[in-house]
């Protein structure tokens, strides 16, 4: 979902994209719009300066890179490695170990804004790693994104995204909660939406999730397995630095009960967090 536009924009800009996927599928559409596929990690590594992963959780990162036939196979001294997923800063310090051991560099760059940033360029992008790197790999970051923020060392553009995630998280659970309020009290929710959204509670979430929760569109531009992962992420993250998080281990919560709609649920946009607040409230917040 994120990586293919991702892919698209770079050739768009005149780099020679290499590409590799578990599913064939996705290979195939990049190979129409001018990447070149192979058949792994090392093969993409052997012929590119600048590696991206962009995958869903810290194991995957680990196999894409460190697995058979991962990228560290073959990767050259001096290239650089982007890791674009939201995974553990753990995991993304011992992945720049693993490749600086082979001479190569290591950035963690997570992104924000969904599939639609990664289709128009439009990204936030929180970066870790050393100046130098950072600095080597800024024009293709750019072509990602158009807010690339360097926030410290390897590392720190994970606990960024992180952070950045509980934000998201506890956002989405006061959108819920205001529109199932407002619906239970008796207010035309399309009047409350438009209301709001010019006030103090205007937020790029409300923006584009509210409407889509007041129409009954639960399609994932960022799923619910993945805001899960994410939250997740952030109770460890909080156990290692001794961080209460109160709010946050509260939402995880009512995201896990997403799952009681059967196997699918998780997969829908995370959005989705409404209907919880809604089977709590016997209320549907739509119009």
């Amino acid at each position: 979902m994120m990586g293919l536009p991702m892919a698209r924009n770079l050739i768009d800009d005149g780099y020679e994209v290499t590409v590799f996927d578990l599913d064939k599928a996705t290979i195939e559409k990049a190979d129409v719009f001018g990447a070149t596929p192979k058949e792994s990690g090392a093969q993409v590594a052997e012929v590119s300066s600048i590696i991206i992963t962009m995958v869903p959780d810290s194991p995957h990162v680990e196999a894409a890179i460190a697995g058979a036939s991962g990228i560290i196979k073959g990767i050259s001294r001096g290239s650089i490695l982007i890791d674009m997923s939201t995974i553990s800063p753990e995991t993304g310090k011992k992945m720049a170990r693993l490749l600086s051991g082979k001479g190569a560099g290591f950035i963690d760059a997570p992104v924000t804004g969904g599939v639609m940033g990664a289709e128009t360029g439009t990204l936030s992008i929180l970066v870790g790693g050393d100046a130098e790197t950072v600095e080597r790999a800024l024009p293709v970051l750019n072509v990602l994104g158009d807010n690339v923020t360097h926030m410290g060392p390897v590392g720190s553009g994970h606990t960024a995204k992180i952070a950045n995630q509980i934000l998201g998280a506890a956002t989405l659970a006061g959108i819920g909660e205001a529109f199932v309020l407002a619906k239970k009290a008796g207010l035309n929710l399309q009047t409350f939406f438009e209301a709001v959204s010019k006030g103090a509670g205007q937020s790029w979430l409300l923006d584009i999730c509210g409407p889509q929760i007041l129409s009954g569109d639960f399609t994932p531009g960022f799923m619910v397995k993945h805001m899960q992962k994410d939250l997740r992420l952030a109770e460890e993250t909080g156990a290692q630095t001794g961080t209460s998080l109160p709010t946050t281990n509260l939402v995880a919560q009512l995201y896990r009960s997403i799952q009681a709609e059967g196997p699918d649920a998780v997969n829908q946009g995370a959005q989705a967090l409404v209907k919880t607040i809604e089977k709590l409230s016997n209320a549907q917040a739509r119009l």
